[in-house]
């Protein structure tokens, strides 16, 4: 596994996207290039301080099953309204990966069990992986502006860093995050957030904003994507 980490400062003030971080753990999707990240751009829209480290996953399965947990016809399932519309981005990413498949992606559901072992890892403050046995994407920020949108875009601009063919990021880039964004395996969404007080990742900026998706059964468990 090989983590990096990103700095980079935007601006003075909070609220005016002062700085973005980004860090990327990759256990075993698709193969890295040569080179180690060497960086990663902040969001181009000029969106909040960032940091996304995700694209977790492995071999345990903590399927659900179907049942009330999983809400796939609802449009927007999320109970929380901050969260409004993080599934059907996702699906979104899934429904148009390129190159497209022979038969698609099938869509996440939204899963109430998967959200609530997101919503524990949020509320740890702690920005680092939970090793709770899902797939898992987290991301920080501190500052203004964090949608979902902004929050899964992080993550499915990595497209352009993933090689298909040869099921490897461009070297000194990471896309394990888009990856698990699009892992045909993987059923269920679960996703969280969390203002926090404490354990900032950004230096001189305590309060700072948690997001977690959790994903059933975990992505990046080797081979291809889809």
């Amino acid at each position: 596994m090989r983590t990096t980490i990103q700095v980079f400062f935007l601006g003075a003030a909070l609220g005016v996207a002062p700085l973005s971080l980004q860090a990327g753990c990759e256990p075993s999707g698709p193969t890295q290039g040569a080179a180690a990240d060497s960086g990663a751009s902040p969001d181009s829209d000029g969106s909040a301080p960032s940091k996304s480290d995700g694209g977790t996953g492995g071999n345990k399965d903590l399927s659900q099953g179907g049942g009330t947990a999983d809400l796939a016809g609802s449009a927007n399932p999320e109970a929380d309204p901050k969260l409004q519309g993080i599934t059907a981005l996702h699906n979104q990413a899934r429904a148009t990966v390129n190159p497209a498949p022979a038969t698609a992606v099938p869509p996440l559901a939204w899963s109430t069990t998967v959200a609530a072992a997101a919503q524990l890892v949020a509320n740890s403050c702690m920005f680092s992986h939970s090793g709770n046995g899902y797939g898992e994407n987290i991301y920080a920020s501190a500052g203004s502006g964090v949608t979902p949108s902004v929050v899964v875009k992080s993550w499915t601009m990595e497209a352009s860093n993933y090689n298909y063919a040869a099921n490897t990021c461009i070297s000194g880039k990471t896309c394990g995050h888009y990856t698990q964004v699009v892992w045909r395996g993987s059923q269920r969404l679960g996703c969280a957030q969390k203002t926090c007080t404490t354990g900032s990742p950004f230096p001189g900026f305590p309060t700072w904003d948690f997001w977690v998706c959790d994903y059933d059964p975990p992505g990046n468990s080797g081979g291809r994507p889809y």
